[in-house]
């Protein structure tokens, strides 16, 4: 069994611009799915931070993580 943080009414509304009917499990999908996003750019952004010699991760940190795993 997976454990969800993430609220699904935000993803569903997300979700719904789609103009497309999105079943309750896409829903929960989905948001296991951001939810790993979300771990693995804030894990490489606090990386990026700690070899920078600081402990608060700011935006640079975030934008820089983005590009380095997903574009």
């Amino acid at each position: 069994m997976i454990f969800m943080d993430m609220p699904l009414a935000p993803v569903e509304k997300i979700l719904k611009k789609s103009n497309m009917r999105i079943s309750e499990d896409a829903i929960k999908e989905f948001a296991i799915f951001l939810e790993e996003i979300t771990a693995d750019i804030a894990a490489e952004a606090a990386s990026i931070a700690k070899s920078k010699g600081r402990k608060t991760v700011l935006i640079e940190d975030v934008l820089e993580a983005k590009r380095k795993i997903y574009l």
